[in-house]
């Protein structure tokens, strides 16, 4: 059954015109009747009421969209990479059932059974009129309006008014917006000369329906939407498995990037302390001033101006030249003159050459070079110049220059895909 217009030879129809009646055709009820019952679901439109979405308001989840960020900052070397949810988008539509309320019905023609007009019945609505609307309002039209889409700018055809933002952030600040919009305004404005009969509140004949009385289906038309699954809608990666679903909106969707993250060499100035073995040849000019406490043996030469105060307990020759004062006991024999043995203590200054191969135990604090093996645990607070190589542990702080080769990740400025989603619309 079809709702029932008046016939007229010409438009506007006019007492003079009226030819009798006749059912509206779909391009008819397109036209004006789903134009005038879209056209009340955008108007009353704030994400409240049963068939529209929203975001993070009351209804059913229908999808979510999050947004993450890298923690470090683009260069950041090393990183671990870690990413943190900025906002997470929760798409919503209401289903829950309206109370419905109609005072007037259109009337239809019936061929069968009990011939003659009447007016449609609820079960009748639905099936031979709302279900025609729903079909017009998710093949988006020119004549309807109401539907959503998923666009970084406004959708063309009609008036478009964005409802929700989705912003995609970066961690160097840099941001991407998706918009929810809504259609508000038709392509095409809704005809004028098919409006349904109904019967007159009198009862004493029939007349055309106003646009409010049409308006009063808006409940059956909103718990239609949610009963036939036509103009439902999902946020999600692809579509459902079950009906038939089109995407809404940018082909790309609602994209969440991030940084990249790389492993790269990176050659710069390291000031941080090292505390590992060192095993490589020192031949700089820089003062040691610690504690050498390992074994390994000190072959080089010692030409500084500091003095040695430590105690000499090693086996090898002193063979330099001692001007100082010796106070210990000298057991070793003494060649100086006539190559007799001197065995007993020494007390006074001694200037001359000392080459004899016995140990020397005492104190030695002049400046002249020292060729032996060194095996002590004294400080050594001088400065050494020489070149010979130092192949112990070294467990001090060091700051110099690092100028080997890092390689770890790297927070990069270029983006990759983390994830996305798409709107989705019901259409059977």
């Amino acid at each position: 059954m079809r709702p029932l217009r008046i016939k007229a030879s010409g438009s506007p129809v006019s007492s003079s015109n009226i030819q009798g009646l006749q059912e509206m055709t779909d391009t008819e009820i397109e036209q004006y009747y789903s134009a005038i019952l879209t056209k009340d679901f955008a108007d009353n439109h704030d994400g409240t009421n049963t068939g529209e979405i929203n975001i993070g308001g009351s209804g059913t989840t229908i999808g979510t969209a999050t947004d993450t960020k890298r923690d470090d900052a683009v260069g950041t070397h090393p990183t671990d990479g870690a990413s943190s949810t900025v906002t997470t988008y929760t798409a919503k539509q209401v289903e829950t059932t309206v109370s419905e309320s109609i005072t007037n019905r259109p009337i239809g023609y019936v061929s069968s059974g009990t011939v003659g007009v009447h007016e449609f019945d609820d079960t009748e609505l639905d099936s031979d009129i709302l279900d025609k609307v729903a079909d017009d309002f998710v093949a988006q039209g020119n004549y309807t309006i109401g539907q959503y889409s998923l666009n970084a700018s406004t959708p063309a055809g009609g008036t478009w008014t964005s409802r929700y933002t989705l912003t995609d952030t970066q961690v160097d600040g840099t941001t991407a917006n998706m918009y929810i919009w809504q259609k508000t305004t038709a392509t095409t404005a809704a005809a004028t000369d098919y409006k349904p009969l109904k019967v007159k509140d009198s009862g004493a004949g029939i007349q055309e329906m106003t646009v409010a009385e049409i308006e009063q289906q808006m409940p059956n038309f909103r718990n239609y939407i949610i009963s036939s699954g036509k103009g439902k809608y999902v946020l999600q990666a692809s579509a459902p498995g079950s009906g038939t679903w089109v995407q809404q909106g940018d082909t790309g969707g609602f994209t969440d990037t991030k940084k990249d993250v790389a492993s790269q060499n990176y050659t710069g100035a390291y000031s941080g302390s090292y505390t590992g073995g060192y095993t490589g040849g020192y031949t700089g000019a820089k003062n040691y001033a610690g504690n050498y406490t390992g074994a390994k043996n000190y072959a080089g030469s010692y030409v500084g101006t500091s003095g040695y105060s430590g105690t000499y307990t090693g086996t090898s020759g002193y063979s330099g030249t001692y001007s100082g004062a010796y106070t210990g006991t000298y057991a070793a024999d003494y060649s100086g003159y006539a190559g007799t043995s001197y065995s007993g203590d020494y007390t006074g200054s001694y200037t001359g050459s000392y080459t004899g191969a016995k140990n020397y135990t005492g104190y030695y604090t002049g400046a002249k070079t020292y060729g032996g093996t060194y095996t002590g645990t004294s400080a050594y607070a001088g400065t050494y110049t020489g070149t010979s190589a130092y192949s112990g542990t070294y467990s001090g702080t060091y700051t110099g220059y690092y100028s080997g080769t890092y390689a770890g990740d790297t927070i990069q400025s270029s983006s990759s895909t983390a994830s996305t989603v798409k709107l989705w619309l019901r259409t059977a």
